[in-house]
């Protein structure tokens, strides 16, 4: 056997049993368990050296035969455990899936293994977590999880990939592609804010607030300063927080469209990350911090199908909006559409930028002007938002900290 594919073996034995190691672990903290460190890092060996087996004589029935004796071994385990008053098959189960994780390592990818083996241990180790986001949810949240996989690997497969209509921009599956994409990122943000529950301060609401609906979390925070005025610090804190929040989540919706139009709006948004950023410092020093509980910021499941439709229905209208803006306006056509979407919403400008810029239609600077531009206009109904909803001096003090992004958003458009 040559050196390189010794090696090579000694590679691959490695990662599986550190993978097994790592499972096994989580698996050591409890009792009254079948499986610790010490069996999941065999389990996952024997996986490998099974396969191994398999592949280099053709007797695929090895790993079948290990399979059915390790099962045999748990079965045996649980029951005597069982009568001890033990129940669950969490630990059993991810013994099984260890084999099979070990046997991904060998077959490959082994990218994918690994990613099996830290999703895995992951699962293990937030119980109570998932327990706990079980509990808080409402049937209404499960539906709509439904609906988002309906969404995501129903209705996306069977979408045309093809454009048509004025422009040639309106591509079903391109279309839908974005609502998946916005729809995802915004359950996982609803799916933190699950697990965080109640207890909040506004640094926290702000940055879990702003993942799912940074508009929804200034509306709620004003509101509740207006309420309650020993919530102002919080409030403050939490919409500028949601509100810089937005720009990141920018910078990933268009780094899943067009990766090489973020490599020119990096820097733009960046500093516009960081001037929006910046008062929160400022604030959370005059405030004296902000600390304690406060109730989460008021958002609704963002995965509903008709939400769904209606976001697919508004990136459209931005889309064919845009490109004809830039074939009969030029730039300021864009540059006014950019304002208008972003008043209400800059996931739709955004993507349908990225997309643009990507198929050449608009140029990579004017695209960057295009985003900016959404993200300010955001802020003005924000800002606005803070001053009809909440109290006059809660839209004093987000006039102040919004100017902050907005000045450099005026600097990024005039001079980049």
């Amino acid at each position: 056997m040559a050196y390189a594919e010794l090696a090579e073996l000694f590679k691959v034995f490695a990662v599986s049993l550190l993978l097994g190691a790592f499972i096994g672990l989580e698996r050591e903290r409890g009792r009254d368990r079948p499986l610790g460190i010490r069996s999941f890092i065999v389990v996952a060996g024997l996986g490998t050296t099974t396969a191994f087996i398999a592949d280099r004589t053709g007797a695929t029935w090895v790993f079948a035969a290990a399979f059915v004796v390790l099962g045999a071994l748990l079965v045996v385990a649980h029951i005597q455990l069982a009568t001890g008053g033990r129940k669950g098959l969490t630990t059993e189960l991810a013994g099984l899936l260890t084999l099979g994780i070990g046997a991904l390592v060998y077959i490959g990818p082994m990218e994918l293994a690994i990613g099996l083996g830290v999703v895995t241990a992951a699962l293990l180790h937030f119980k109570p977590a998932l327990h706990a986001l079980a509990e808080r949810a409402g049937g209404r949240d499960i539906v709509a999880m439904v609906q988002f996989g309906l969404v995501a690997f129903v209705v996306l497969p069977v979408l045309p990939d093809q454009a048509f209509g004025p422009y040639q921009v309106l591509n079903p599956h391109n279309i839908w592609m974005m609502v998946v994409l916005v729809s995802g990122i915004n359950l996982a943000g609803y799916v933190a804010l699950k697990l965080v529950g109640v207890k909040y301060g506004g640094l926290t609401a702000g940055v879990l607030g702003g993942m799912v609906s940074s508009t929804a979390t200034t509306y709620s925070f004003s509101r509740r300063a207006h309420d309650d005025g020993a919530l102002s610090g919080a409030a403050v804190i939490a919409i500028i927080i949601a509100t810089a929040v937005t720009v990141p989540r920018m910078a990933v919706e268009i780094a899943v469209v067009n990766a090489n139009f973020l490599a020119v709006a990096a820097l733009p948004l960046t500093l516009v990350f960081l001037a929006s950023l910046a008062p929160c410092v400022l604030f959370f020093w005059y405030y004296g911090g902000v600390r304690g509980e406060s109730h989460p910021p008021e958002v609704k499941n963002p995965v509903q199908l008709s939400g769904a439709l209606l976001f697919g229905l508004i990136y459209a209208v931005v889309i064919l909006a845009l490109a004809a803006a830039q074939n009969h306006l030029g730039a300021e056509g864009t540059y006014l559409v950019s304002a208008i979407a972003g008043l209400t919403d800059v996931n739709a400008i955004t993507l349908s930028t990225a997309r643009l810029v990507g198929t050449q239609r608009l140029a990579a600077a004017g695209g960057v002007d295009i985003v900016i531009i959404a993200y300010l206009a955001n802020l003005v109904l924000k800002g606005a938002l803070a001053a009809i909803v909440g109290t006059r001096e809660l839209a004093r003090v987000v006039a102040i900290a919004f100017g902050f992004a907005f000045v450099a958003g005026i600097i990024v458009i005039v001079a980049m």
